[in-house]
C-alpha cells in the first residue's frame, strides 16, 4: 500500500511510468471487480479502462489518507453501477459456459462447482454480491470494503454475515 501511495504520488508530479505501474498492478483485478457486476469480459475490461482513465485526468482528486486499491475500487464500482443503469437489458444471470471437451473429469467438476458457486452468487442483490467479492474474492478488509460500499464498518459486518449466510442458503437449496 505504502508503494501505491509513492506510485501516485510521482504519477501527480508527472511521472508517468508510476501510474503505469499502477494500472499493470490492478489491471486483472479491475476487470474481474467490473465482470462481478457486468458478467461480461470485454465491457467489462472497457469499464475498467474508464475507471483508469478518470484516475488519470481527475488525478488531483486522489486523496491520500484513502488507499489507491479502495480508490480504484470505489470508482470501477460506480463506473459499473452506472453501467448497468444504462443498460439494463443485461441480464445478471448470465455465466459464460465455455469448457473444452478435452478437459480431464476433474477439472469439468471443478468448473461445474465454481459455475454453481458464481450463479449462486449472481442471485444474490448487488450489495450481497458486491460485499463478497470484495472481501472474500479481493481480500480487502472490512474497513476498505465500507469505503469502497459507502457503509460503515458495522453494516459491512452484518452485510458480509448475511450475505455469506444466504450463499449459503441458496448452494444448500438448489445446489
Amino acid at each position: 500500500m505504502e508503494e501505491d501511495l509513492k506510485l501516485m504520488r510521482r504519477f501527480k508530479n508527472g511521472d508517468e511510468e508510476s501510474f503505469e505501474k499502477l494500472v499493470v498492478k490492478y489491471r486483472k483485478n479491475a476487470i474481474c471487480f467490473c465482470e462481478s457486476f457486468i458478467h461480461d469480459y470485454h465491457i467489462a475490461e472497457d469499464i475498467a479502462q474508464e475507471g483508469f482513465a478518470y484516475i488519470y485526468v481527475y488525478k488531483e482528486r486522489y486523496n491520500e489518507k484513502y488507499a489507491f486499491k479502495t480508490y480504484l475500487f470505489t470508482i470501477l464500482r460506480n463506473k459499473s453501477i452506472d453501467y448497468i443503469r444504462k443498460n439494463r437489458s443485461i441480464p445478471l444471470e448470465k455465466i459464460p459456459d465455455n469448457i473444452s471437451p478435452y478437459e480431464t473429469e476433474k477439472v469439468v467438476l471443478q468448473k461445474e462447482e465454481r459455475n454453481l458457486i458464481k450463479e449462486k452468487i449472481n442471485k444474490l442483490n448487488d450489495d450481497y454480491r458486491t460485499v463478497i467479492y470484495l472481501i472474500d474474492f479481493q481480500d480487502f478488509s472490512y474497513k476498505d470494503a465500507a469505503k469502497i460500499m459507502g457503509k460503515n464498518l458495522i453494516q459491512i459486518k452484518v452485510l458480509i454475515y448475511r450475505a455469506r449466510q444466504k450463499l449459503k442458503l441458496l448452494i444448500k437449496e438448489e445446489g
